[in-house]
């Protein structure tokens, strides 16, 4: 039979004497430094938290409710035992004594304790998940369990911050996934913010997994812009990224550009590379937006055919690059393809970067009048969302020897957008109780 729990008054007597104690134990006589002030209170501080929790979680006993209880699926569970189990939070761990019930019905066995105090699989505190979940977006798993020791005393290990890590990546995906659901299931009601101009880019990364080969992490990221000091500043960047088909990829940025108020906006610009999916996406999505093929990326073009065309001839190469970039930046993309077309190759290798680099800018040829463009306002080029494919994918992702998981690879996509976009995001509601 379980120990009677200790009643609330007996419990704040019994913590108040032994607070005094343990002040007087430790108050010196003189201020002292605040060095010594910071290790004193720090102390003291952590004593009392640990008593404090242990006592709060001692009031509700073991969980013992008699020798059969209701089973959630309509069963009777039978007593079978106590059991131990380790519980990490903020303040301190300890090993917790749980009346442990089975039901033959179901098979399944609980308890009760864990639903009155919020325990999940995982052993942890919703503080304690939320930490672990926001570190383990900017270091590596193996980096954050040792940060953990060291910055506040938590043992966990490299499985269980990653365990963790993927649950809450896994709950922001989800919420993602309902919001644009309702969006893409066309009863959504447009917002009334009106932007002036709507700045939508999408480019693609490959993502390293597990045996062997890379997927592609489809990543986008919306934004607006307003003058300060005579410049464009970017304001209010959202990001998001994710290793699902291109359509899927193509609904959920449309997703979050409604909720951006793309449907009311002045002015859509579609920014991105060459390749023909994300023009796809775009004309399918926002088909009176301005398309603006990335004027850099055009640029690495001129250079690879550059360097087939002149080979080790620098100078040359160089002067070529830079007088096609002088038509592109003139609305002459017809001279650069005029002068591609006066290129004889000779060897096979070289008339297929011929044949390629005609085709790009032949296709691309109404994305790139930057002359134009620029005068009118719109960024050439796609920098954001090129850093968007460094900062959410690759300093993370793509570390020195990182293999992911699909599942893994996921839900870190989902937690690092969210924190790139939102800094101050509160992941409390995505920490628990009950992540498995």
């Amino acid at each position: 039979m379980s120990k009677k729990p200790e009643s609330r008054d007996e419990m704040i007597k019994r913590l108040t004497e032994r607070f005094r104690k343990l002040l007087e134990e430790k108050t010196p006589e003189e201020p002292g430094t605040l060095a010594e002030i910071e290790e004193i209170s720090q102390d003291v501080g952590e004593q009392i938290k640990h008593e404090i929790e242990e006592s709060f979680c001692g009031r509700h006993g073991s969980g013992y409710v008699g020798p059969k209880m209701a089973c959630g699926c309509g069963g009777i569970a039978e007593f079978k035992g106590y059991y131990r189990k380790r519980l990490v939070s903020l303040s301190c761990e300890h090993v917790l004594r749980r009346a442990y019930y089975y039901c033959s019905a179901c098979g399944g066995g609980f308890a009760p304790i864990d639903g009155k105090l919020g325990i999940d699989s995982l052993c942890t505190s919703i503080a304690v998940r939320t930490r672990v979940a926001r570190l383990a977006a900017w270091i590596p798993f193996e980096r954050l369990s040792k940060e953990l020791e060291v910055l506040f005393d938590l043992d966990l290990s490299k499985n269980t911050c990653e365990r963790i890590a993927e649950a809450v990546g896994h709950q922001v995906a989800s919420e993602n996934r309902s919001r644009e659901a309702v969006v893409l299931s066309g009863n959504a009601i447009a917002p009334r913010v009106s932007p002036n101009r709507l700045y939508i880019g999408i480019d693609g990364t490959g993502v390293p997994m597990r045996g062997g080969g890379t997927r592609e992490s489809k990543t986008g990221v919306i934004y607006e812009t307003r003058e300060r000091k005579g410049k464009a500043e970017v304001i209010n960047q959202e990001y998001l990224a994710t290793l699902e088909r291109v359509d899927s990829f193509g609904d959920q940025v449309y997703a979050r550009a409604f909720r951006r108020g793309v449907e009311n906006a002045r002015d859509v610009a579609c920014l991105g590379d060459g390749a023909s999916w994300i023009w796809r996406s775009f004309a399918h999505h926002y088909p009176k937006g301005v398309q603006i093929l990335d004027y850099y990326h055009a640029s690495e073009h001129l250079g690879t055919v550059a360097n087939a065309w002149y080979g080790e001839d620098k100078e040359a190469a160089g002067k070529w690059v830079r007088a096609r970039q002088a038509d592109l930046l003139s609305d002459c993309v017809e001279s650069v393809i005029r002068s591609m077309r006066s290129w004889k190759p000779a060897d096979d290798e070289s008339k297929e970067v011929r044949r390629l680099n005609l085709k790009y800018f032949t296709d691309n040829k109404d994305r790139m009048r930057y002359a134009s463009l620029a005068a009118n306002g719109y960024h050439i080029g796609s920098g954001l969302v090129e850093s968007a494919c460094k900062t959410v994918v690759g300093m993370r992702l793509k570390g020195s020897g990182m293999r992911w998981s699909q599942e893994g690879a996921e839900a870190m996509l989902s937690l690092r957008a969210s924190l790139l976009t939102n800094p101050n995001i509160d992941l409390a509601p995505y920490a628990g109780p009950y992540l498995q």
